[in-house]
């Protein structure tokens, strides 16, 4: 069996399941309770924040959901050896194709997507392809807790 194509699918595999584990990212509604805005509790991106002005918060809350996943994933690929995501454009893949699961309907937040880009070329420096190291690991996190405060932030 191909280990690539095989690597492949567990990817395409882990991103589904993410996104599976965020259909209810705000739980359940509990009668008699009033919903609480998120606090933004770190930094944010200003052009991620502008692509999702107009964002349903359903849409804000898939979003903040899957980066915080994400950010659980890289910590728990860092347990295991040899990693998964073990190049950063691995890391690309998994994460582009689980923010194309989350959203309903994709492009309806143009922009999006060169926002999230440039938050990870910003954390990482470069475009090349390189291997996940540790710090590289702790930059993609940092990255990823940015996005998340991001979509929760008000404009």
């Amino acid at each position: 069996m191909n280990c690539k194509n095989c690597l492949s699918k567990l990817m395409w595999l882990a991103a589904a399941l993410l996104v599976l584990s965020f259909v209810f990212p705000n739980g359940f509604d509990v009668p008699g309770l009033a919903p609480v805005d998120p606090v933004v509790t770190g930094p944010t991106d200003v052009a991620v924040v502008s692509a999702l002005a107009d964002a349903t918060p359903e849409d804000r809350a898939h979003i903040a959901g899957i980066y915080t996943g994400l950010v659980t994933v890289l910590k728990r690929d860092s347990t295991k050896l040899p990693l998964r995501i073990a190049t950063t454009e691995q890391w690309a893949d998994l994460q582009a194709n689980t923010l194309q699961l989350a959203i309903e309907t994709p492009g309806v937040y143009p922009g999006l997507d060169t926002a999230i880009e440039a938050v990870f070329a910003q954390a990482i420096g470069t475009d090349d392809v390189m291997s996940v190291t540790a710090d590289v690991q702790q930059k993609l996190i940092a990255a990823c807790e940015t996005i998340t405060n991001s979509a929760i932030a008000k404009k």
